[in-house]
């Protein structure tokens, strides 16, 4: 199944530190499930510490889709 996704990173001012989101939707085709993830205080960016945490939402959403 293809996911459809976007990471982002925003600078807070404060040397380092960032706002980090990824926002995804699945099937890419036919999209059935949504998240979005976003973190303050970060140290790294959105595809190293928001993407994995939507990774894991979005593979629970698309697991209770099938069971229904």
């Amino acid at each position: 199944m293809t996911v459809a996704g976007k990471t982002g990173t925003a600078e807070t001012g404060n040397s380092g530190i960032n706002t980090t989101w990824f926002i995804c939707f699945a099937p890419a085709d036919h999209p059935q499930v949504a998240v979005a993830v976003t973190l303050e205080n970060q140290t790294g960016f959105g595809g190293t510490t928001a993407a994995p945490i939507a990774k894991l939402l979005m593979q629970a959403g698309l697991s209770s889709r099938s069971k229904k």
